[in-house]
Order: C-alpha cells, then sequence, then structure tokens
C-alpha cells in the first residue's frame, strides 16, 4: 500500500478568554481545581469534531464503526463522503506554547526544558549542565532492575550542587541544545513569563430551588496566556486534499472545558524545527520528546528496544477523556512527559520522527520528538 503524501500547514490557536484543562481526577464541591496545559488528544479531538460537523458525518454511523472494531480512518471512510474521507487521515502535532516577536509576523515555539539539563542551585554560574550516560562499568554497585539491566547510569560531571532546570527552552536554545552544544539559562523561558493562572470562585446551584447550594462552593484556577502567547499546532493532511478550504471555514473551536473557545488562523508557513547534523566522532544520537508519549512498556519505547543507553525521564502523566465517536469515558493511560530524552547508540530505522506506538496516538499528536546528538565520552 502507498503511503500518501502529506502537507504540513501551521496554525495559531488564539484564546479569546481564558482557557481550562483539567486531569482525570474527580471534581467535587469544596476543592480547587486548577488547569493544566492542553493535550496532544484534547486538541485532535476538537479538530476532529469541528471538521466533521462541516463535512456533514453521520455521527450514528461512526459511532457504531469505532464500536465495531473499526479504526477511526475506516469509520470516517464509511460516515462522510468521498470528498471528505481525508479527515479520518490528518494528523495533528501539538499543542506548543509560542510567542509572536515583536509584533512581527515571525513567532518562536517553546519546548519544556530537556530533563537532563541542570542548573546550580546558588546560580553561581549561567550555564546548564547536562546529564549524560556514564561509561558501563564505573559506577560502583550500580544494580538496575531486571528490564533495565545493560542500561548505563545518569552521571553529572560537576562539583557545585544542582537541580533539574524547569521551564521552557527558545527556539535558540533547543537548537544549541539538539548538536550538543551549551545551554545557558539566558535560553530558558520561565512559565510566568508564557501563562499564569486567573483564579475564580463558583458556588453550586440548586436545579430545583435555583438558589445557592450549601457547602459548594469551589475555586477554579484558569489558564492564562500572556501577551503575544499563543498556543501552536501543526497538521498534517494528505497533499491532495482540499483542506484550507475546509479550514477557512473554522474560525473558533472549543478548546478545553468550560465552553471556552479559540480562534484558528492557518499560518502563512509552519515553524521551521532545528534541522540536526548526524553525528560524528564520539557523538551518538538522542531523542527529546516535545510532546507526552504513553508506551505499553511504561517509561520505554518498544521501538528502541536494542539501541537504549539511557533515559531522563522525569516521571508520568495520567490522563482519560471523552469519547464522542463512542459517547463514553476513555480507559486512563499514562504517558511520558515532554521533556524526556534518551540516549541510543544509533538510530532505528525507517525513523518516522515520531516515539508513538500506534498510528491513532500519532495522528492525535503523541510522542512528537526531535533528535540531537551526545558525546560518549
Amino acid at each position: 500500500m502507498t503511503t500518501p503524501i502529506m502537507k504540513t500547514i501551521g496554525f495559531c490557536l488564539q484564546p479569546l478568554d481564558v482557557l481550562f484543562f483539567r486531569d482525570g481526577r474527580p471534581f467535587t464541591g469544596s476543592e480547587r481545581s486548577v488547569s493544566g496545559l492542553p493535550l496532544p488528544q484534547t486538541l485532535a479531538g476538537t479538530i476532529r469534531t469541528a471538521l466533521l460537523r462541516l463535512a456533514g458525518c453521520n455521527f450514528g454511523r461512526l459511532k457504531q464503526e469505532v464500536e465495531g472494531g473499526r479504526s477511526f480512518d475506516k469509520a470516517v471512510e464509511a460516515s462522510c463522503s468521498r470528498e471528505h474521507r481525508w479527515i479520518g487521515q490528518l494528523a495533528v502535532r501539538g499543542p506548543w506554547l509560542a510567542r509572536w516577536e515583536n509584533e512581527t509576523d515571525n513567532f518562536e515555539v517553546f519546548v519544556p526544558v530537556p530533563a537532563n539539563l541542570h542548573q546550580e542551585k546558588h546560580q553561581q554560574s549561567s550555564r546548564l549542565h547536562r546529564l549524560t550516560p556514564l561509561p558501563a562499568g564505573q559506577l560502583s554497585g550500580w544494580n538496575p532492575p531486571q528490564d533495565q539491566r545493560g542500561l548505563r547510569a545518569l552521571w553529572l560531571k560537576h562539583l557545585s550542587p544542582t537541580e533539574p532546570a524547569t521551564g521552557y527552552l527558545t527556539s535558540h536554545g533547543l537548537r544549541w541544545f539538539l548538536a550538543g552544544e551549551e545551554v545557558t539559562s539566558k535560553d530558558v523561558v520561565a512559565p510566568d513569563e508564557l501563562f499564569g493562572l486567573d483564579y475564580r470562585t463558583g458556588i453550586g446551584i440548586s436545579p430545583d430551588r435555583l438558589v445557592a447550594e450549601e457547602s459548594q462552593i469551589f475555586g477554579r484556577g484558569f489558564l492564562a496566556l500572556k501577551k503575544n502567547v499563543f498556543l501552536y499546532a501543526e497538521i498534517e493532511a494528505p497533499a491532495d486534499a482540499p483542506a484550507e478550504g475546509l479550514f477557512d471555514q473554522v474560525k473558533t473551536l472549543t478548546l478545553g472545558g468550560e465552553g471556552r473557545h479559540v480562534t484558528l488562523k492557518p499560518l502563512p508557513s509552519p515553524f521551521i524545527w532545528p534541522n540536526n547534523k548526524p553525528p560524528k566522532g564520539n557523538q551518538k544520537p538522542l531523542i527529546v520528546l516535545t510532546t507526552p508519549c504513553p508506551f505499553q512498556a511504561g517509561w520505554k519505547p518498544q521501538s528502541l528496544n536494542g539501541r537504549l543507553v539511557a533515559a531522563a525521564v522525569p516521571g508520568s502523566i495520567a490522563f482519560s477523556g471523552w469519547d464522542l465517536a463512542r459517547g463514553g469515558p476513555k480507559p486512563t493511560r499514562f504517558a511520558v512527559p515532554a521533556g524526556s530524552v534518551y540516549f541510543l547508540e544509533s538510530l532505528p530505522n525507517d525513523w518516522a520522527q515520531s516515539l508513538a506506538e500506534n498510528d491513532e496516538d500519532r495522528r492525535q499528536g503523541w510522542g512528537c520528538c526531535l533528535t540531537g546528538v551526545w558525546t560518549d565520552e
């Protein structure tokens, strides 16, 4: 089967108000729920829904097809007209935080600081230090779990006390990190420079008496992007699909909870991600995630088996959601966060620039990543 030629379209998603993205924990009265950042499946779901509605999709048929075990793209083929079947094949990437530069048409995209970058605790130097794999056999007592045998420990060749760097890498910092060059604190943007939380208080209303319920006061922290900051996303669609014509009809999207909206604006060209040179000398490849990704083996991608040297994975993200096609909740899954770094001996064959382990996760934007280099010494 011939793989269709795809085209990439970049989009600016500008909030019309504050936004709200919650995790899978149950929400009850008398508590404060704080918004996080949007996950890939949230954006992919709202874009798919908007396009399918414009295309006149038969959602009843779509639900039947999905419940019958068909993949999403095949279910779309069965429930949409021939000219709109491409919607099931499109892939969404992102979203990422981005910012316009000096009110021009130029912008830069920010990614979470890679997990192997550390900063000095007392800020004696602006330089960020890298954790790198220690040569095998040089760490006495290193006894990893059974499923991690053969992996090397990460080591920081620096005497001063350090802690993991936090925030977001600028485009310049990302370019230097992937090239194996020095990254400084000037290349890191603090979260409060890109977004803040707008705290609001609400009350529960009795549906029968239309008065305030006793002890049903709650608080919510809404995501508020700073001036000139927006959400950047990319969409891959078949090259012969009339995607631009349909996207021109999408003026706003409902994104996240509370019925909040964003405008959707196609950009003249997508963001140019750093081009990475192949390793040379004692350099080897690494992969850094720019969006979260769930793996069957927990933290470890199956595609890297036999090539993995070490990994810097700062934790996990639990996520669920509502499946509009099936009309029910999605199962809870766990994803490795963006910023996780995998050190390799070599890149996999036929590298697809994604660590997602199935087509549906890839099309939803999970597992977006970039390749760089590390020095084995």
